[in-house]
């Protein structure tokens, strides 16, 4: 018979029983803990905090245009198909 291969984190090496999570990837896993302590480092290296991501203002202001402005784009890029221009303004 086999025997049955324990699955471990490929980063720390911890067992699939010390931790809660091991996320399986295509060559090996990942526990919740090195995902936790990977984030740390790219928020470090890109200077962002943790209290932004937290925050529920945006970044940037996202302007919507109106169904109207969208159609009159639309208009001076594709010629005719009116009907499905108006469809596609409207559902944006």
């Amino acid at each position: 018979m086999a025997k049955q291969q324990t699955l471990h984190c490929s980063f720390c090496g911890r067992s699939r029983d010390e931790v809660k999570i091991l996320i399986a990837g295509q060559d090996g896993h990942i526990c919740e803990n090195c995902v936790e302590h990977a984030e740390e480092i790219i928020e470090q290296e890109l200077g962002n905090t943790t209290d932004n991501k937290h925050t529920n203002t945006p970044t940037h202001k996202l302007t919507v245009k109106k169904p109207v402005e969208i159609k009159a784009f639309l208009d001076e890029y594709v010629i005719g198909q009116d009907d499905a221009k108006k469809i596609l303004a409207v559902a944006v």
